[in-house]
């Protein structure tokens, strides 16, 4: 009798403790700051180039793209004066699908956040400064001064070489090899996105590879 009543209150127990198991909510840590290195070809040159990351919530964003695929668009900042076409082709085409952006530029690495309107002003925040020049570009910045308080739970993403001539038209050099990268907002998650060798270009435009990790 006292065997039976063990193994009964062995079987709920058992049960007990599967019941608990299956009622553990596992839990999601999301990062709050990305980290960006982008490798070029050669060394980084902000002077004669600039270099934007492009953040959207949507996969559905649009970039002005290196020809041939891309004969005639600028790749510029909202607001700025194109050489080429219509600024208000510029914003329908482009920049109402960017959340934010990064800009490398002789002053450093500077963020703005979106939405991007005709005739407002683009404010700019500066993440840091060129003190180490080589063929890396680094910098971090946090999820919430781009996307604010409701972070995607997709981050996507590109980058863009561009030659930046006085006077000239900004056409772009290089960008990902992919036009839908993105990555989780999951704390830890982690994406490189290689680009083959372009020996046309400028080693300083030639984009090798982006990683991008979140913290």
């Amino acid at each position: 009798m006292l065997r039976a009543i063990s193994c009964l209150l062995l079987v709920v127990s058992c049960l007990l403790l599967v019941s608990c198991a299956r009622s553990v909510t596992q839990i999601v840590n999301y990062g709050d700051q990305m980290a960006v290195e982008v490798t070029l070809a050669g060394t980084m040159d902000a002077s004669a180039n600039r270099y934007f990351l492009i953040l959207s919530s949507t996969p559905d964003y649009k970039i002005p793209l290196p020809p041939p695929d891309n004969p005639s668009w600028e790749a510029l900042e909202p607001g700025s004066q194109p050489q080429q076409g219509a600024a208000a082709d510029y914003y329908s085409n482009f920049y109402a699908t960017w959340t934010g952006y990064v800009i490398v530029e002789p002053g450093g690495c500077l963020l703005a956040k979106g939405p991007f309107v005709q005739n407002q002003t683009v404010s700019r925040e500066t993440l840091s400064t060129l003190s180490e020049i080589d063929n890396k570009i680094r910098f971090n910045f946090r999820l919430d001064r781009v996307f604010g308080a409701a972070v995607p739970a997709q981050i996507y993403f590109d980058f863009i070489s561009v030659p930046w001539p006085s006077g000239a038209a900004k056409i772009p050099a290089d960008h990902l090899s992919s036009t839908n990268n993105y990555i989780s907002k999951v704390s830890g998650s982690i994406l490189t996105v290689n680009d083959e060798v372009n020996v046309s270009l400028d080693p300083a435009r030639d984009i090798i590879s982006c990683k991008v990790a979140v913290q």
